[in-house]
């Protein structure tokens, strides 16, 4: 203890000096945007590698489950080719077709699904095209939107987030609706804003709308539940189950939307009534 002493004694300038210039780099990261974001950035890629690594290690023993999903899904996507391609019939049914749409594939490197406000980490970032705002889906249906974007990782809000609405539509009545998660289970979320004349039944398929450049229109978001019939008149709602099971997310795609900067511009320079 004496020597401790002894030794603050004698260098407390150059102990001091470093104190306060570690506060002087705190304050400065705090309060300056641009610093703030170059600080948050360089957060998200060490924490992203840090995920990255874990998920790889986990990856290793789960090698017999990945492969068996891939194969699932490169098997979809044959079938998938086949409809396409085939001109026998003049009734054609694919997904994605829309050339406008681009599809940037992604792991998942780490997730939450118990908070309030849930968020997905995936290992692709700025420097593989990825941009805020753009849409996430996986091969059972829609994921979330990209919230905040570093070097080579990406922070998606998902559909487990308490400010998450998406536009959805039912797939038979094409009546539109907004589909939200108000519950505490992954699996499960609400859609609001039905007509009352509508009438619901489980198993009702729930997909994207027209009205989002975010997501392409017609992807599976959900199925009905459980309708929930109001008791005041109002608008009805029902309890949905969620297409993707994001307790077993590990593959998802990036939706990049070619013409997403015309329709931004066009949508900002509309006259303010």
């Amino acid at each position: 203890m004496y020597n401790l002493i002894r030794f603050i004694q004698k260098h407390h300038f150059v102990i001091l000096f470093l104190v306060l210039e570690v506060l002087c780099i705190v304050m400065l990261t705090l309060t300056q945007g641009f610093h703030r974001q170059r600080r948050i950035n360089t957060t998200n890629d060490i924490v992203g590698k840090i995920y990255e690594t874990g998920t790889n290690v986990g990856d290793y023993f789960r090698l017999g489950k990945i492969n068996r999903d891939l194969a699932e899904e490169n098997a979809l996507l044959r079938r998938q080719l086949a409809v396409v391609t085939d001109t026998t019939t003049s009734y054609v049914e694919y997904v994605n077709a829309d050339t406008i749409y681009e599809f940037i594939p992604a792991r998942v490197v780490n997730s939450t699904l118990n908070r309030p406000n849930n968020y997905i980490m995936i290992d692709k970032g700025r420097a593989d095209g990825i941009e805020k705002d753009m849409g996430v889906i996986s091969t059972e249906g829609i994921v979330g939107i990209v919230a905040d974007v570093s070097a080579h990782y990406a922070s998606v809000m998902s559909l487990l987030h308490s400010y998450s609405t998406i536009s959805v539509r039912f797939k038979e009545s094409g009546q539109l609706a907004n589909l939200r998660w108000e519950t505490s289970n992954y699996r499960y979320g609400i859609v609001e804003d039905i007509p009352t004349h509508l009438t619901l039944s489980k198993g009702d398929t729930l997909v994207t709308s027209s009205y989002s450049y975010i997501f392409p229109e017609n992807l599976i978001a959900g199925t009905v539940e459980e309708p929930l019939k109001s008791s005041t008149g109002a608008l009805n709602r029902a309890k949905v189950r969620f297409a993707t099971d994001f307790s077993s997310l590990k593959n998802v795609y990036v939706i990049h939307h070619t013409n997403k900067a015309e329709l931004d511009s066009l949508f900002n320079n509309q006259p303010k009534l």
